[in-house]
């Protein structure tokens, strides 16, 4: 018993095994990427330090404490051996110029501001990545069902031509051409198959798997519709995409800077305040304890090598920014526009393809097909009508592919989930 049970998880272990992985969901892996994704692991954990620094950057400087023992005579050794002896404990606070503290953390939460834009653009690189490598995997586990199903067609042919070979209807070149092109349908297989594993590879990289993990197939889903129109697509982008947001945010991060070199011509202040023990019996004030107090300022007598520098530093890098903020909004209006006629020109294709050119190619080898089987129709004839369906049928789910992924990457410029 005890061994057929043993036998029995073995042949269940095995047939787990063997199994064909299950389809790919494409909400899933998107939700997976997004958790398991390395780079975008770093740039999460660098935005949150980022924002753990915020508070730091406007803090007070700690204060200090100072202890120490002074004017001892060394021979003999004796704290208390002179009138200028003592021991003193000292407490002293920096406190900038008023603004600084504020200005700083201006800076550091605009830079924080900057690296959580930076994390939510990879983010829609990653989505975009995760569907490119679906849709591209989607193309060919169709193209690869469509050339098997050729194949068979293929066969049939291979078949027909043998047997009028035989009874001389048609000469030993009708089946060697046949031969021949089942051949180089094989040929196409291994290239489609060997470029399936390298995009699954890419999608296992992406959602931190084994690059040689097994990936499921793809399975059919109705076309995404497109119904918003550049223009719009554009204003969606103006607001939503996380690059001209971080882009905004360093601008700002510029502009805090140039008021905090400003304000670092002013002077800073720390205030001290310091109790000195004393035990000396036989001094005019008879050993009684001394307080001090003190105020120290700093003199900027190097602003012009300093903070002068750093303010056209900072204004020069604030029309940086600017520049960069408008060079990519032209640049995303070009992007937009640019995908937008592409998906349209790519539904267009399809629907030429489905509606027109792949019926009446269907027709065309249906007709040869029969004209071929009562010597109507030569051999080369009837090949080229099922090659060409063939390569129809293909650049149909070509089409359809590319404009989903046109659609992917609009969604990756517009900066959010459209479809």
């Amino acid at each position: 018993m005890h061994r057929r049970t043993i036998g029995a998880a073995v042949v269940s272990l095995a047939a787990a095994v063997s199994a064909e992985p299950p389809d790919l969901d494409l909400d899933l892996l998107i939700e997976e990427a997004l958790t398991s994704n390395l780079s975008l692991q770093v740039l999460t954990h660098g935005a949150a330090a980022a924002r753990a620094g915020v508070a730091a950057a406007g803090a007070l400087p700690d204060p200090g404490l100072k202890v120490e023992l002074s004017n001892v005579p060394f021979r003999p050794l004796d704290i208390d051996g002179s009138p200028m002896s003592g021991r003193q404990v000292t407490l002293s606070q920096k406190l900038p110029w008023a603004g600084k503290r504020a200005a700083r953390e201006r800076v550091a939460s605009h830079a924080a501001a900057a690296a959580e834009a930076t994390r939510q653009e990879r983010e829609g690189t990653i989505v975009n990545l995760v569907k490119q490598a679906w849709f591209d995997l989607g193309f060919l586990d169709r193209s690869i069902a469509i050339t098997e199903k050729n194949r068979a067609l293929l066969r049939d042919f291979v078949r027909i031509a043998r047997t009028k070979y035989s009874v001389g209807r048609v000469p030993q070149q009708d089946v060697l051409k046949a031969q021949v092109s089942l051949s180089n349908l094989r040929r196409h297989l291994l290239h489609m198959e060997g470029e399936r594993r390298r995009t699954g590879a890419r999608l296992n990289t992406l959602l931190d798997r084994d690059p040689r993990e097994p990936v499921g197939r793809i399975p059919a889903r109705e076309r995404t519709p497109l119904e918003l129109e550049a223009v719009r697509l554009l204003e969606l982008a103006l607001d939503e995409r996380p690059l001209l947001r971080g882009l905004n945010e360093g601008r700002e991060r510029w502009r805090a800077a140039e008021e905090l070199a400003v304000l670092d011509r002013r002077p800073d202040f720390e205030v001290t305040a310091g109790w000195r023990q004393r035990g000396f019996e036989d001094d005019p004030v008879s050993g009684s304890d001394f307080f001090s107090v003190g105020v120290m300022m700093t003199l900027p007598v190097y602003k012009g090598r300093k903070q002068d520098s750093r303010i056209a530093e900072a204004r020069a890098r604030v029309r940086e920014a600017e520049a960069r903020i408008e060079a990519q909004v032209r640049e995303l209006a070009l992007r937009i526009e640019e995908l937008h006629v592409d998906a349209e020109t790519h539904l267009q294709e399809m629907s030429l393809f489905r509606d027109v050119i792949i019926p009446q190619a269907d027709q065309s080898l249906a007709a040869a097909i029969a004209g071929y089987q009562v010597d109507e129709v030569d051999f080369l004839t009837l090949l080229d009508n099922q090659m060409t369906l063939l390569e129809f049928e293909i650049d149909y789910h070509r089409h359809l592919s590319q404009y989903e992924k046109s659609l992917a990457h609009l969604e990756s410029v517009v900066g959010r989930r459209l479809f």
